[in-house]
């Protein structure tokens, strides 16, 4: 990524050493996110997808390990997830138990995986908003259209996240194994039913672990940051019903396997999440 110069833009690293390369078009957007795409991909290292963040963090942790760093902590985390993904039985029944835990993270529960897309609008889309959550565990959630009047940082952020799990699992459809990761992609994985994989374009990747314990930040899979003024991106998002919360979150109307989900009643927690009912 540092070696990106587009139309006079170069890579920069910040303070915390992150490579990020500042967009100022739609041309250069697109051709700053594919760039690594095929650099990466071309050699069969690695895929390149993409996280769309409203601000930067330092560490890139999936839910379930977020506070936490110890081996103790982590194995407690994974014991309420396995605890979790129990309550889940029925409305899984047609998913290969390979996709549980990733399928639940796409409707809310904190887990191991982290989401990506490889859709570059929709990753931009969740850099323009903010999710906002209340209820016992957050399972009311909403999304809300950032301002550049009011936001403090006025700017947008994608993370060019890569996985090395190229090689497809004959035995586990939509499932991809490399040396230092995990991807799976549950539009493949998880029947059409469940719709939201689908609109999302989503995919969802976790590092791998050892005998001993998994890795709770996966930081060091990001390859790229993409900065984007927040006035720039909202312009170029427009107002288009394809991308709204109504599309990239249909309703259980819609989504069964979403409505298929609720009905399980299942109560969750602040550390395990729960099944979010996403206003719309």
């Amino acid at each position: 990524m540092s070696k990106l110069n587009i139309r006079g833009n170069k890579a920069v690293a910040n303070p915390q050493g992150q490579v990020i390369f500042h967009v100022q078009d739609t041309h250069t957007l697109i051709q700053a996110a594919g760039y690594l795409k095929h650099v990466r991909g071309s050699k069969n290292a690695e895929l390149v997808y993409f996280r769309g963040e409203s601000e930067l963090y330092p560490t890139l942790p999936p839910t379930a390990f977020r506070g936490i760093s110890s081996h103790r902590g982590a194995s407690n985390a994974i014991g309420r997830i396995h605890n979790a993904i129990e309550h889940f039985s029925r409305p899984l029944k047609s998913t290969g138990g390979y996709a549980h835990e990733a399928l639940l993270q796409h409707y809310g529960l904190k887990t191991t995986w982290i989401d990506l897309v490889d859709n570059i609008w929709v990753a931009l889309w969740f850099a323009c908003h903010k999710a906002r959550s209340v209820g016992p565990c957050g399972e009311y959630t909403h999304f809300e259209r950032r301002s550049p009047r009011t936001d403090p940082t006025g700017k947008a952020y994608v993370l060019l996240v890569a996985a090395d799990a190229v090689a497809s699992d004959k035995k586990h459809p939509g499932l991809y194994v490399g040396p230092r990761t995990e991807l799976i992609d549950l539009r493949i994985a998880a029947p059409s039913v469940f719709v939201r994989p689908h609109a999302q374009h989503g995919l969802l990747m976790r590092r791998k672990g050892n005998a001993v314990q998994r890795p709770t930040d996966y930081g060091d899979q990001i390859r790229g940051i993409l900065e984007i003024d927040l006035a720039d991106a909202l312009e170029w998002l427009g107002n288009s019903t394809a991308l709204s919360t109504h599309s990239l979150f249909p309703p259980p109307s819609y989504d069964h396997g979403y409505g298929n989900l609720l009905t399980v009643g299942f109560q969750g927690a602040r550390n395990v999440g729960c099944i979010s009912h996403i206003g719309a």
